[in-house]
């Protein structure tokens, strides 16, 4: 749903009214907000199960509690961070000298920060309508703040000032649960055992996000336009729903292959074999119809982010690759770190390069590359160090002729005859 909701989003404001320029600055927006909080968000949610499964019962309630402060604290410094440094944040992050509005949506990351494990706690308590309710109700509000103001003609102030109040409602909703299923006591050791146990995982984010802060940096200082920042921004997508199951089942299955490792293997093996069944077949349609439908979905404005997001979807071909939660599952975090080291040396220096030679498209191959980089490395990992062959874990047969079929039919999509038969087909 927060995948799905991001893309019903950018159509929303696609077909608002909003100038590209407005849109822009939107994205910039999201994106500061991303590069300062998915590192530790990602971290801290990925270590949320491994330790609470651990603890005793009289343990978990005060690990709830305690993981609500250290959510909000956090957020907390972050807010004042922004609010006080918006002068020298900007211009670092963006490659701009400011962005709009930009104190309302510091305001908006401090309350809604703290709802993120909301659905983590209804997982941990078996709970999962509860999870669906919540992803219901609180995407489709963030859908209505943002777009009814819009519309009524407040703008993109508006917007922000409205998901400001929806963000307060989350957060109390969010304070509210950890009173319900925690227990106030501030435990200290409890807290710096969690923090110590997600380190590794933040680090590994920390260079995961300092990937697309170089991307982005990158189309800021090269191109100096709002607008075709927009234009990369809406481009430079994976498929979202690719990109949420594979993420849902690489997370799901390290617990198991943690304490079984031969069953847990076994069973990653035959759910990445199924989900390549329903992933590669409609990242390939999605391919061959997205510059004809990407000016009618969006508007012609960004009719040239199509082939940005062609290049994006080649990225399913690492993406389904789950040597990550294999290494995981060993309790190896610093070969995960290490590997995206190397991984985000190879992306600098790639992204430089192409968007000099290249452009835009140059710069969305150099994400590929990486992509590649870190799968073979971790997998390299598991063989050398672990002892592990990836045909335990990876169906190499299926996952080949679907790899090459996906490049196959990218090839094919960048004839300009292939694109007008499609469009003739859509009649657009």
């Amino acid at each position: 749903m927060r995948l799905g909701t991001a893309v019903l989003t950018g159509i929303l404001l696609a077909k608002s009214g909003l100038s590209v320029s407005d849109i822009g600055a939107w994205e910039m927006l999201l994106y500061v907000g991303t590069i300062l909080t998915f590192f530790w968000v990602a971290g801290l949610l990925q270590g949320i199960t491994a330790v609470y499964s651990k603890l005793a019962e009289n343990q978990r309630k005060v690990f709830i509690f305690n993981h609500f402060l250290i959510f909000f604290g956090i957020a907390l410094v972050l807010f004042l961070v922004l609010w006080f440094g918006e002068p020298w944040v900007t211009p670092v992050l963006t490659g701009m000298p400011e962005v709009p509005h930009f104190k309302w949506f510091a305001l908006y990351l401090l309350l809604n920060l703290p709802s993120f494990p909301v659905e983590y706690i209804y997982l941990l308590q078996e709970k999962p309508r509860y999870i669906v309710t919540w992803g219901v109700a609180s995407f489709g509000l963030y859908l209505a703040a943002l777009g009814y103001p819009i519309l009524a003609g407040y703008g993109l102030e508006g917007s922000i000032k409205a998901l400001v109040l929806l963000a307060a409602g989350k957060w109390l909703w969010a304070a509210g649960m950890a009173l319900r299923y925690g227990r106030i006591d501030i435990d200290w050791p409890l807290t710096l055992r969690y923090l110590t146990f997600c380190l590794p995982l933040v680090l590994s984010n920390v260079v995961s996000n300092l990937l697309m802060l170089a991307d982005n940096w990158l189309v800021g200082w090269h191109f100096q336009d709002s607008a075709t920042y927009a234009v990369y921004r809406y481009g430079a997508r994976e498929f979202p729903l690719a990109t949420a199951l594979v993420s849902a089942l690489g997370t799901s299955l390290i617990p198991l292959i943690a304490s079984n490792q031969s069953e847990g293997l076994l069973q990653l093996k035959t759910k990445t074999r199924k989900l390549m069944h329903i992933l590669f077949p409609l990242t390939m349609f999605l391919m061959c119809i997205s510059k004809p439908l990407f000016p009618v979905v969006f508007n012609h404005d960004f009719a040239a982010s199509a082939t940005l997001f062609n290049i994006y979807l080649l990225t399913l071909s690492s993406r389904i690759l789950l040597p990550a939660s294999v290494v995981l599952a060993r309790s190896d975090s610093k070969s995960i770190f290490g590997i995206s080291l190397f991984e985000l040396l190879v992306k600098i220096v790639l992204g430089y390069v192409f968007i000099q030679i290249w452009g835009l498209p140059g710069l969305a191959f150099s994400v590929v590359i990486s992509f590649w980089i870190e799968k073979l490395g971790l997998i390299w990992i598991l063989e050398n160090k672990h002892g592990i062959k990836t045909t335990q874990w990876l169906d190499w047969r299926w996952y080949l002729g679907y790899s090459v079929a996906l490049f196959a039919v990218f090839m094919l999509t960048q004839s300009e005859r292939f694109t007008l038969f499609i469009q003739n087909i859509f009649h657009v």
